[in-house]
């Protein structure tokens, strides 16, 4: 393996060779004592999917408003270019006109009325059915591309991703066909007098934040996410 260029340049490419030369291997791995969950691939390319999504993510997009000195792990100055695609597409673009968007791939429900769901207990059949709806996948064509991607980041941050079956449902001993990515909102906590602590803390769950996408597609996304940041020079193609 060749010395890379630069750490988090060339990361997003070469994870994606691994997830591409590593599929057929994993389609061959099972969870031991369970082969009919299917193969490992849900777990390969979901764990292989953060880097890819998060390093350009925190290293460029992230440090857009700072000003030099403020940051450790900040690669504006690598290519101007990298901040304009960033800002065009991102900042202030939709998802639904994104260079790596495919129609019908991605699909959004905002929930704002409580009691909310704990994930860990499975996706109710509202919220599935909801996430199948035709109005979901035009919520997440005309959504925000910031909060696209600020909900998926949240989600692999702290956790919020549901398998589900080939119908969008969590039903335990089938094999995973979707992922749902799952963000939570918060309210600003009510803070007495000058409590830092309170102050940048949460404050009550105020609503969820569901995307859906199938694994076929997902991995579909990545590549074609990849090959948007090559052209836009926010990464380059792994060295040989």
């Amino acid at each position: 393996m060749g010395n890379p260029q630069h750490y988090s340049i060339e990361l997003p490419s070469r994870c994606l060779d691994l997830i591409n030369g590593l599929w057929s291997a994993a389609s061959n791995l099972y969870g031991g004592a369970h082969p009919d969950l299917g193969p490992l691939t849900s777990t390969f390319l979901v764990s292989m999917s953060m880097p890819i999504l998060n390093i350009p993510l925190e290293r460029i997009e992230r440090q857009i408003d700072k000003n030099d000195g403020e940051a450790y792990a900040d690669d504006r100055h690598l290519n101007p270019e990298a901040v304009e695609a960033f800002m065009k597409v991102i900042r202030k673009g939709k998802l639904g006109d994104a260079p790596f968007y495919k129609d019908g791939t991605w699909r959004f429900h905002p929930l704002r009325d409580g009691p909310f769901p704990n994930i860990s207990d499975g996706l109710p059949d509202s919220l599935a059915e909801a996430l199948e709806s035709e109005d979901a996948i035009k919520a997440a064509r005309v959504m925000p591309a910031s909060q696209w991607v600020s909900l998926l980041r949240n989600a692999m941050a702290h956790g919020g991703i549901a398998y589900l079956d080939e119908n969008g449902r969590s039903r335990h001993g089938t094999p995973v066909k979707m992922f749902a990515f799952v963000s939570g909102k918060y309210g600003k906590p009510k803070c007495e007098f000058a409590d830092a602590a309170c102050r940048f803390g949460m404050g009550k769950l105020d609503g969820l934040n569901f995307l859906r996408i199938s694994e076929d597609d997902y991995r579909s996304f990545l590549g074609d996410w990849v090959a948007w940041l090559v052209a836009s020079k926010i990464a380059k193609q792994a060295a040989a």
